[in-house]
Formats: C-alpha cells, sequence, structure tokens
C-alpha cells in the first residue's frame, strides 16, 4: 500500500502541491509569529539581565496599582533609606534611582520617539555606581556634573543629529528645559536599550524635574563579593523592618521584569497567532476538498484495490499516507518560509508604528516541533474524512461507478447544521440580553457555533444559492453563463467547501469593517455630545504613555483669547479590588467645557479628598453624597469623599471615576497632563484661538493644537491604522482561499476533460470555455462573499450590542465598504481562475473526448 501512496502523490503533482501551498503559508505565518515573538522576548530577557547584572538585591515600595493596559505605577521610596542600606553588613554600595517620562526634541523641532506607539521615551538619573550602570559613555563623552547637562543614548544622537556639545530641548512634566549634552552613551554593544530614547542627568536634577525631592523610585545595592543575593535581601529587609518597602534579589527583580515585558507584548503576539490560526484554517477546508475530489476522481481505482484484497484500513492509510507526506513536506518548508517571514512582520508592524526591537533571529526547539506537528496533523486529519469515505465505497459499486449518496445523509447534515446554528444562536442572544458576566466570551462562542452551523448547512443551500446568484450571469452571458451556473449547481458540496475557505476570511474582513466603523460612529457621537470646548491640545496619540507639563495648561488659561480651560490627566486606581479607570480636570470649569450632566452635588465640591462617580456606579454599589469611598493609589490607599453624581460614565465614553487635578497629584508619584481642553473667550474667532494656542504650544513639541473635528479625525485615523494592519494580516488567509479556489476548479477541469471535449467538439470556442470557467469562480467567489459578510455583519452587531456598557452605542455598517469588498473578492476569484480556465480552453478535443 505504501507503493500505492507512492504512485498516488507521482500521479497528482500539481493537485498536492497546491494543497501544499496552502499548508505552507498557514504555518508560515504561525512559525513567523513565534519566530518574532521568541527573538524580541529574547531582546528583552537579554535587556533586563544587562540592566539588573550588577544589581544583588532592589529595594522599593509595596504599593503600586497593576494596571490592565499600561506599565506598573508604584510608589517612591525616600532617599533617607541608602545610608541604611549602605549600613547593612554584606552591602557594599547602594544607589537611588529616578525613572520618568522624558522626550528628546530633534534640531527640526520634531520629537524623537513615540512612545504611544513603540519603545518609551525615559530619563533618569546617570548611575555613579560603575556596577550599576549598563550605559557605557562614547569617547569624548563624560558624565553629567550641573543641573545644565545631559547624557543620551547613542541611538537618539544618531536620530536627531546631535553631537556632543550641541544642545538639546526636553520635554518632561516639568517646562521644556534645553541641555548642553556632555555624553553619549551606548547600552552595552547597542545604541540604545531596546531602541528606547534615554537621557540622563544629576541625581538632582533628575528628582527636580520629576518632583521626587528627597525621593528615589528605587534602591539597586551591590552586595560584598561571597554574599548571596539572598542573605543580602533577608538582611536589608530585618534591617529596614518597614511592612511599606519590599526588598528583591537582583535575580528576582531580573525575572519580573522579564515576565512584565512578555504580558505586554501580549497585545502582538496573541493576535498575530490568531491570523496564523485563521490562515490554518482556512487551508484546511483547502486540504479537505483537495482531497474529496482526489478520492472521488479514484472511485474505480480505489475499488479494485478493494475487489483485489486491499482492506478499507489499508486505502484509508494509502490515502492518509499521501496527506502525510504533503503535510511533512509543507511543514517544513513553511518552517523555513517563516523564519524569513519573521522580518517581514516585523517591518510590517514598525511600518503601522508599532516599533518593535529585535536582535538576531531565535528559532527555539519549541517553534520547530510545534510547526511541524501542527501543519501536519492539520493536513492528515482534513484528509482522513475523505480517506474514510473513499474506503467505505462497495467495490462493486465503485467499479460501476454506481451513485452511493443517500438522502439519509442530506437529512443528517441538516439536523446537524441547524442543530449547531440554533446553539450558537441562543448563545449569542443570551450573551446580548441575559444576565451573564462577560457576555463577549459568551457571544464569542454562540459567533463561532453559528459559523460552524452554517458551514454545516453550507452544502445545502450552495445549490440553490448559486443558481441565485448565476441568474444575472445566465442572463447575460448566454450559454457560457449557463454552463457555469450549471457547474457550480452541480457538485453543491464542493462548491460550499470552496466557498467557505473564502467565506472565513471575508466574515473576519467583514467584522473589522463593521466593528470599526462602529467604533468611529460611536466616539463621533460621544465627542458631539459631551465636548463642547472649542479646542483640544492632545499628544496625537490615545496610548496614554505620553504627555506634557502642567504649565502648558496653566500658560493656556492665562491667555486673554481664552475663557475656559482644564487639563485631562487619566490614571488607574484600584476600587474594591479591581483596576478603575480615573480621570482628573479642573472641578471650576469642567462644567464650561463637558456636558457630564451631574445629577447630584457639584463638581465645584471636588476637593483633594473627594471623588465624583457615575450615576450607574453609585447605584450598583449603593452610593450616594457624603458616602466614603477606599481607593488604593499608588502612593497609598485613601478614603475618598463622594461629592459629586454624573450621567457621562464609561457607558458614555469617559470614566466611572473622575477627580480634582490636586486630588491627582496626591495619588500619583508623576503629575503629567495628557489632554488640555480650551473655550474661547467670547468674541475671538476660531482663527484667533489657535494663533494664540498655537504659540503658546510651540515649545512643547509634541502638544497638537485641534478643534473638534480635527479631533475626532485624530481617533479615526488611529483606528484605520489598525484595521489596515489587520487586512494586511488577512491578505494571507484571502491568498489561502484563492489558492483553493483555483485548486478546486483545476481539479474540475480534470474531472470534466470528457464533457469539455464534447463543448468543444459541437462548437464551444476556447474563448467561450475560459469565460465558462471565470464565470464559475465568480459565482462561488459571490457566495463566499455573501455569506462571510453575513457571518461578519451578525458578528459585528453581536460584539457592538455586547460592549454597549463599555460605550460603543451605535452600530454603524458602512453599506460602501460591504460593497467594496464583494467587488474586491469577485473579482480576485476571476483572477484565481486565470489559470484552470487557460488549461480548460488548450485541451486536445480529440484526445479529451476519448477520456474516460
Amino acid at each position: 500500500m505504501w507503493r500505492v501512496t507512492r504512485k498516488g502523490l507521482r500521479a497528482h503533482k500539481l493537485r498536492f502541491l497546491l494543497t501544499a501551498l496552502a499548508v505552507l503559508l498557514g504555518v508560515a505565518f504561525m512559525s513567523g509569529t513565534m519566530v518574532l515573538t521568541a527573538t524580541i522576548n529574547k531582546t528583552f530577557d537579554d535587556l533586563f539581565a544587562d540592566v539588573n547584572k550588577g544589581t544583588d538585591a532592589y529595594v522599593r515600595s509595596k504599593n503600586s496599582i497593576d494596571a490592565d493596559f499600561g506599565p506598573t505605577q508604584r510608589e517612591r521610596v525616600p532617599a533617607d533609606l541608602v545610608p541604611k542600606i549602605e549600613a547593612v553588613a554584606g552591602v557594599e554600595a547602594a544607589e537611588g534611582q529616578v525613572q520618568f517620562f522624558a522626550q528628546l526634541v530633534d534640531t527640526g523641532g520634531d520629537t524623537i520617539g513615540n512612545p504611544d506607539q513603540g519603545a518609551p521615551t525615559f530619563g533618569t538619573n546617570w548611575p555613579l555606581i560603575r556596577a550599576l550602570n549598563p550605559f557605557r559613555l562614547e569617547p569624548g563623552s563624560v558624565p553629567p556634573e550641573t543641573a545644565d547637562e545631559v547624557v543620551i543614548d547613542k541611538h537618539s544622537a544618531d536620530e536627531g543629529g546631535f553631537d556632543v556639545g550641541d544642545r538639546v530641548r526636553v520635554l518632561t512634566q516639568s517646562a521644556p528645559k534645553e541641555y548642553e549634552i556632555v555624553g553619549i552613551a551606548k547600552f552595552g554593544d547597542a545604541d540604545s536599550p531596546a531602541g528606547a530614547s534615554v537621557s540622563q542627568y544629576t541625581v538632582a536634577e533628575a528628582q527636580r524635574v520629576t518632583g521626587a525631592e528627597n525621593q528615589f523610585d528605587a534602591i539597586p545595592v551591590v552586595g560584598e563579593e561571597g554574599v548571596a543575593q539572598e542573605t543580602l535581601r533577608d538582611r536589608i529587609d530585618g534591617a529596614l523592618d518597614d511592612p511599606g518597602i519590599e526588598v528583591l534579589t537582583g535575580k528576582e527583580i531580573t525575572e519580573e521584569n522579564q515576565s512584565d515585558i512578555q504580558d505586554a507584548l501580549q497585545f502582538i503576539t496573541i493576535p498575530l497567532l490568531v491570523f496564523a490560526a485563521i490562515a490554518l484554517l482556512v487551508g484546511s477546508f483547502i486540504i479537505f476538498n483537495t482531497f474529496s475530489i482526489v478520492v472521488a476522481q479514484r472511485t474505480r481505482e480505489l475499488a479494485l484495490l478493494r475487489a483485489l484484497g486491499a482492506r478499507r484500513l489499508q486505502v484509508t492509510i494509502a490515502v492518509a499516507g499521501e496527506a502525510l507526506a504533503v503535510g511533512i513536506l509543507a511543514s517544513v518548508l513553511g518552517l523555513v518560509a517563516g523564519i524569513g517571514l519573521s522580518s517581514g512582520l516585523k517591518a510590517l508592524l514598525s511600518g503601522f508604528g508599532f516599533d518593535i526591537p529585535s536582535s538576531g533571529i531565535v528559532v527555539t526547539t519549541s517553534t520547530i516541533v510545534i510547526s511541524l506537528v501542527v501543519g501536519t496533523t492539520i493536513t492528515v486529519l482534513s484528509a482522513l474524512v475523505p480517506a474514510w469515505r473513499g474506503a467505505r465505497v462497495p467495490p462493486i459499486a465503485a467499479i460501476r461507478q454506481v451513485e452511493t449518496t443517500r438522502a439519509a445523509r442530506w437529512a443528517r447534515r441538516v439536523t446537524t447544521g441547524a442543530t449547531i446554528f440554533g446553539v450558537g444562536t441562543a448563545g449569542i442572544l443570551w450573551g446580548l440580553f441575559g444576565d451573564v458576566e462577560n457576555a463577549i466570551y459568551l457571544i464569542g462562542a454562540g459567533t463561532l457555533l453559528v459559523f460552524i452551523g452554517v458551514t454545516t448547512l453550507g452544502p445545502v443551500f450552495a445549490g440553490p444559492m448559486s443558481r441565485v446568484i448565476g441568474w444575472p450571469v445566465a442572463r447575460l452571458r448566454g450559454i457560457t453563463g449557463r454552463l457555469a451556473r450549471e457547474n457550480a449547481r452541480r457538485s453543491p458540496r464542493r462548491t460550499s467547501a470552496t466557498a467557505a475557505a473564502l467565506m472565513i476570511g471575508v466574515a473576519i474582513v467583514g467584522f473589522f469593517t463593521v466593528f470599526a466603523s462602529s467604533l468611529k460612529a460611536s466616539v463621533n457621537a460621544q465627542v458631539d455630545r459631551a465636548f463642547t470646548a472649542d479646542f483640544v491640545i492632545s499628544t496625537g496619540g490615545f496610548g496614554g504613555f505620553s504627555g506634557f507639563s502642567p504649565e502648558l495648561a496653566r500658560q493656556v488659561a492665562a491667555l486673554p483669547e481664552v475663557e475656559a480651560s482644564t487639563a485631562l490627566r487619566f490614571g488607574h486606581a484600584e476600587v474594591d479590588g479591581s483596576d478603575e479607570f480615573v480621570v482628573a480636570f479642573d472641578p471650576r470649569t469642567v462644567d464650561e467645557l463637558f456636558e457630564l450632566e451631574p445629577r447630584d452635588g457639584s463638581f465645584t465640591d471636588l476637593g483633594p479628598d473627594a471623588v465624583a462617580v457615575s450615576a450607574e456606579v453609585a447605584r450598583d454599589n449603593g452610593w450616594k453624597i457624603g458616602s466614603r469611598v477606599p481607593i488604593r493609589f499608588p502612593n497609598g490607599e485613601r478614603d475618598l469623599t463622594v461629592r459629586t453624581v454624573y450621567a457621562v460614565g464609561t457607558r458614555e465614553g469617559l470614566s466611572d471615576y473622575a477627580m480634582s487635578l490636586e486630588g491627582a497629584a496626591l495619588g500619583y508619584p508623576e503629575e503629567i497632563d495628557n489632554q488640555v481642553y480650551v473655550k474661547l473667550a467670547s468674541g475671538v474667532s476660531g482663527a484667533e484661538g489657535r494663533k494664540a494656542l498655537e504659540r503658546v504650544a510651540q515649545p512643547y513639541s509634541n502638544a497638537e493644537v485641534q478643534d473638534r473635528s480635527e479631533f475626532k479625525e485624530q481617533f479615526s485615523e488611529m483606528v484605520n491604522q489598525i484595521l489596515g494592519l489587520v487586512y494586511v494580516l488577512l491578505i494571507l488567509a484571502i491568498v489561502i482561499a484563492l489558492i483553493g479556489i483555483a485548486n478546486t476548479l483545476a481539479l474540475s477541469v480534470f474531472e470534466r476533460t470528457r464533457e469539455l471535449g464534447l463543448l468543444r467538439a459541437v462548437g464551444m470556442s476556447r474563448r467561450q470555455l475560459r469565460g465558462s470557467v471565470r464565470w464559475e469562480a465568480l459565482i462561488i467567489a459571490v457566495l463566499g462573499t455573501l455569506l462571510g459578510l453575513v457571518i461578519g455583519v451578525f458578528f459585528g452587531w453581536a460584539v457592538v450590542a455586547a460592549l454597549r456598557d463599555e460605550g460603543f452605542e451605535k452600530f454603524a455598517p458602512q453599506a460602501g465598504q460591504l460593497i467594496t469588498i464583494v467587488i474586491a473578492a469577485g473579482i480576485a476569484g476571476v483572477l484565481a481562475a486565470l489559470y484552470p480556465a487557460r488549461r480548460a480552453a488548450k485541451l486536445d478535443v480529440l484526445r479529451a473526448i476519448t477520456t474516460e
């Protein structure tokens, strides 16, 4: 039987190569993602190992907030801990460390780096203890010694065009300031730590800039030779004896840093793996379809094997052996292609603003094993059903070419598909209208079941839908169109399986298109309703990892053209064990800039120890004016008094918790404004107001002045950027689906060789024959596209409805975008049919007629 397998592979080289290509692309995407992830992880693992190489113990505050999204915010420790630590037996040296937001401005006035979409930009003090300093000064450089001197990393120096002796403007939470560059440093052998922009100052200047007078963020410690890290940690912990302080070993802080960065990168790596899974799923449909057609075409051959004594198991193994060979070959080639693809994925992410540093390519053993096992397993499993089906055909019936399909199979298919579809629909409705926590997961599972149900029912309605879709083709193209429609209709299982591969990709494209347009419509509606300001000054991003000094808001408020203004600060806090998003503003002016609809109390009552909450949160917790709410901030827990209850909370696009800027300053170690909202004075035109604001904002190179429409457009551009990335990643799945169409049509041409020869013999031209195959491809592509759009739009509606409590108030599919998807898919289907159509037209008429 193995000889039969080998001969089967040689006899059907082309069709198996096309199948292998689908598997290859899916495995390449998966292995490329895994290689990229491993490379990035090693880069950061090495980075933090270098950063903490000389650290034997690490002292910091226990008070911290671990946000669901964003870095951990932690309270600072008093500077007088340093001499106490140095007095501990076994401590060789200790030095305080301050780290804060700092962004360099190049010689052209543009900021260096984008912390909202790439590596961070930060400042720190220059470590004087050699063992604690991973930076090495370039020749001609010296450490900073005065408040006006700075050392910058070589990467930033090259990007900004700086040399030692130049002056550079730096943006921090203090007013912008120019420093003399006295040093350019490399991070070990690298130009910067994983692409980050770093500026380093004297201890006093770093503390002044970030408002950390007599404070440090942490205190790294170097131990004496021969003292174990665990011993040193325990001695320091015992000497300080402070429940608010924790001491870690150098190894522990390194592992924590490495784990944190891996968790942070999941927002990139998980979606990439999801897209790889989609590509493999699409490929499995092609494998199933290919082997189904191959087995059907070899029915007489397999039946003869059975008649000669081969058992069902042997026939099944022979066909599965072909799939095994295809799977191994495709998986090996896919793994190799994925190694190269990893660089392309990194460049793709960088092109869309997600700049991820990496060093040399890292290929782990797990990547090799998983890629080979997954690719081969999917190929074999996808071929087992066709193999099993072919082995079950009775030898005599197969030799006589007797139709063995039973109506009972269709009835079973309808029953199974309808049941799965019904369960999925019920799950979606329960998630939407039932009292369920995390309804989005139930809706997602329900939608998956709906998708499986539709796929199962595909052969049932593929015939009727092909007839309907092909009706205009038949009317417009005559015999060519009628032949195309009948070819698509008469083999509904094949048509359905081919269309299903395209349906998956289109469903995902449709979902993201609908979701993105609904998100933009919801945000625009919220801005129009709640945003009454004339202008907003922002950093041009929504990541919350950058901002500007509060000095900008003070200068804006002092302008005669401005009637009212307030800064907005964003942060995280813990309420009853749950991470909550908090916004801070000026309570004296907020009513003039936002329509937050106070229901009880007044925003002017918000003092440093007060909090405002949304009506929904107040109702759920039984809070009212005067209620005391314990809220934990990075600087520790505080009991705040509810002074205002307002209507516009998280569901309406803002936040369920708000406080004054003075209150936020007490809770967070840094004071960074994320946005400034402005209402112009009476009689001041928009042009006059913009000119005045831009004049004040000019020193803040990361500050962008926008009116309401520009602010909305900025958000739309960000969503479009992410959507564009999704489209590019989905192209692979679409390409695999189109390979499936081409593969199916090529096999169909082979199967209908005699039929096509007869058509040519009775007068059909080569052009008509080519057109027939192309129109058939169009019908299949439109069928898969329409099914995919229905599922995608339905899923989009379900997710938007499930997220209505998170601010998604508009379901806004764009008809123009959906029509464009249908047209694009139709054109792609026709392109996929070019080779099969050409092959059909080139058949030798006499040889085709005599083919059995």
